[in-house]
C-alpha cells in the first residue's frame, strides 16, 4: 500500500483534502494582504502585534468548545457551518480605506480566528471517522502534502496576487475559497454514529457519565501525546520568526529571501509524506529519532555560509518534522477512541496554538538580547532537550494496554 493507492481508495478524503487545500490558500492570501494592509495604514509593528494576539484569544475558549461539538453533532454539517459563516468575515476588509477603520481588520481576524478553532479539532476528528485505521499512516502523510503545498502556493501567490491586483483581490480569493471548501464538504459521505442519532438531552446525560477530561488526563500515554502538543510549539513558534530574520538580515535576501525559505519550507513537508511507506512499525522511536534531527537541522542551521545551504537546511528540518507529524498524528488517532477524538483534538488544537502564539511573542523578544544564529542554535539544543524527555516519558507507556484501558472506561 501506498499513498496514491490510499488516496484513490479514500474518495471521501479525497473530498475533505481539498476543502482544507482550498480554505488553507485562502487563508495564506488573507494574511499576507492583512499584514500589508495593517502596515500600510499604521506603519507599525506594533498594529501586526496585535493582529496575532487577537487571533491567538479565541483558540482558548473554542477550540475545546469545537471538539465537543464535533463529538456530539455532525461533523460534515458543522465544518460546511463554519466555511459559510466566515465567508462575510473574511472579505470584509474591502471596506477599510483608512486607519479609523482598523477595527474591520481586527474584528474580521478575531471572528477568522475563532471559526478555525471551532473548525480545527472537527477537521481532525473528521480524518478517523471517514478513513479506514490501517490506512491513517498514509491519509497523515498525505495531509504533510497539503500543509506543504497551502504554504509554498499559498504565501508566495498570495504576495504576487496583492502586488498585481491590489489587496481586495486576496480578501474576496478568501471569501470564495470557503464557498468552494464547503462545496466540497457537502459532497463528503460521513458515517453518523449512533451518538450523533440520539437526542441532545439523552446525549448529555451519557457523554457525561464519565468525564471525558477524566478520562484523558486518566491515561499516561495521552498525558505524553499532550505534553508534546504543550512543549514542541514553545521551539516551533521561535522557528517561525526565525525563518523570516535569517533571510531578511542574516543573508540579507529581502523579500525575494523570505519566498525562497517558505517556499522550501512547504517542500519539506512534502517530501516528507513519500516516506510513509517506511513508517509502518516504531512509530513512537521514530518520533523521538525525527525530532532529534530537527534540532540538529536547527544546530546546522546556526553555522551555514550561504543562502544555498540554509535553504536546503530549511527543508531539512520541515522534512524532519513532516515525518514527526506523521507518526504522532497516527498514534493519537489509533489511541484515543473515535467517541473522543473530537473533544482530545480541541484541547490538544487550544494547547498548541496558545503555545505558539506566546513562542511567537517571546521570538521578538530573545531577537533583541540574542543574535540570529546564536538563538538557532539554542532553539537546536531546545529540540535535543525535548527529544531526551520525550525519549524517558514514552518508555513509561504501553500504547497496547493504554488503548485498551481508554475503550474499557467507555
Amino acid at each position: 500500500m501506498n499513498n496514491w493507492k490510499v488516496w484513490k481508495q479514500e474518495k471521501s478524503y479525497q473530498k475533505l483534502f481539498w476543502a482544507g487545500t482550498a480554505s488553507g490558500i485562502g487563508n495564506r492570501f488573507s494574511q499576507v494582504a492583512t499584514l500589508t494592509l495593517l502596515y500600510q495604514l499604521t506603519g507599525s509593528g506594533s498594529a501586526i502585534g496585535l493582529y496575532f494576539a487577537i487571533r491567538l484569544v479565541p483558540f482558548l475558549v473554542m477550540a475545546p468548545l469545537g471538539g465537543i461539538l464535533a463529538d456530539r453533532f455532525s461533523k460534515k454539517k458543522l465544518l460546511m457551518m463554519i466555511d459559510v459563516i466566515r465567508v462575510p468575515f473574511a472579505v470584509s476588509p474591502i471596506l477599510v480605506h483608512g486607519s479609523e477603520q482598523l477595527w474591520f481588520i481586527f474584528i474580521s481576524a478575531f471572528c477568522l480566528a475563532l471559526g478555525e478553532a471551532l473548525y480545527a479539532p472537527t477537521r481532525m476528528a473528521s480524518i478517523p471517522a471517514i478513513v479506514k485505521q490501517d490506512r491513517l499512516l498514509y491519509v497523515n502523510a498525505i495531509e504533510q502534502i497539503m500543509v506543504g503545498g497551502v504554504l509554498v502556493f499559498g504565501s508566495s501567490s498570495g504576495g504576487v496576487i496583492s502586488y498585481l491586483f491590489g489587496l481586495h483581490i486576496p480578501f474576496l480569493l478568501d471569501g470564495i475559497s470557503f464557498l468552494i471548501s464547503a462545496l466540497f464538504l457537502s459532497k463528503i459521505s460521513m458515517p453518523v454514529t449512533s451518538k450523533a442519532k440520539i437526542n441532545v438531552k439523552h446525549q448529555k446525560i451519557t457523554t457525561h457519565k464519565k468525564s471525558a477530561n477524566k478520562l484523558i488526563f486518566g491515561s499516561f500515554a495521552l498525558i505524553v501525546i499532550l505534553f508534546i502538543e504543550l512543549t514542541m510549539p514553545l521551539a516551533n513558534g521561535i522557528d517561525n520568526v526565525l525563518m523570516s530574520v535569517y533571510a531578511l538580515e542574516v543573508f540579507q535576501m529581502e523579500d525575494l529571501g523570505v519566498g525562497f525559505i517558505y517556499a522550501f519550507l512547504g517542500l519539506g513537508f512534502v517530501l516528507s509524506s513519500f516516506l510513509s511507506n517506511l513508517l509502518k512499525r516504531k512509530l513512537v522511536t521514530l518520533i523521538v529519532i525525527f525530532i532529534a534531527f530537527e534540532g540538529i537541522g536547527h544546530l546546522l542551521l546556526s553555522i551555514v555560509p550561504s543562502f544555498t545551504l540554509a535553504l536546503l537546511t530549511v527543508l531539512f528540518i520541515t522534512f524532519v518534522g513532516g515525518i514527526s507529524n506523521i507518526c504522532l498524528s497516527t498514534i493519537t488517532m489509533k489511541i484515543v477512541p473515535k467517541s473522543m477524538h473530537g473533544t482530545f483534538f480541541g484541547l490538544t488544537t487550544m494547547i498548541s496554538n496558545t503555545t505558539l502564539g506566546i513562542s511567537m511573542g517571546i521570538a521578538g523578544f530573545l531577537l533583541e538580547v540574542f543574535e540570529p544564529r546564536a538563538l538557532s542554535f539554542l532553539v537546536g539544543i531546545t529540540y535535543i532537550i525535548f527529544t531526551i524527555i520525550y525519549a524517558i516519558l514514552f518508555l513509561q507507556v504501553d500504547l497496547l494496554h493504554e488503548k485498551r484501558k481508554l475503550r474499557r472506561s467507555l
